[in-house]
């Protein structure tokens, strides 16, 4: 069971803004999760997705960087439950303001849970989502032995 969540670390409403992930049947909101102490605290997200605020905004050009939950405080799946099965070519869909944003994925990785600079990376030259979820829960430990990450381009833009 979580505590109510602290005001200091409260994610921002962002407006009409979602994600949208077709092979994985997924539609999820997306909250801005501000970054304290050097982090970003993702423990109340439930179902909707988080933008990690820092990393550049969905659709923009640079690496937006959004999470979401394998499973969530209740033990049910998250919306990022199946994001292992994506491959190359598969679309995630950010709806934002009328339009969709589509991109395509480029690479999928399993990594350590501190090896995550290749989702943070700085990038510039197009626009890029990443999304990353934990991967492999130890119940020994009570921790999550990896984390996934899955990058994609941005390759249109077209109206709803």
């Amino acid at each position: 069971s979580l505590s109510a969540q602290p005001s200091n670390i409260a994610y921002m409403k962002m407006g009409d803004i979602w994600l949208e992930i077709p092979a994985l049947n997924v539609k999820a909101n997306i909250v801005g999760v501000p970054k304290f102490n050097n982090t970003w605290d993702v423990d109340w997200l439930g179902n909707d997705t988080g933008w990690l605020n820092g990393t550049a905004f969905p659709s923009w050009d640079g690496n937006s960087v959004i999470t979401g939950h394998v499973y969530n405080a209740s033990g049910l799946p998250g919306p990022f439950a199946n994001l292992k099965s994506l491959k190359y070519g598969d679309q995630i869909i950010i709806h934002l303001y009328g339009q969709q944003y589509i991109f395509e994925i480029r690479k999928t990785l399993l990594v350590r849970p501190a090896t995550t600079d290749y989702a943070l990376q700085h990038l510039e030259d197009n626009s890029f989502l990443t999304l990353i979820t934990c991967q492999g829960y130890n119940e020994k430990n009570n921790a999550y032995r990896f984390r996934r990450i899955v990058r994609a381009v941005l390759i249109e833009v077209r109206g709803e």
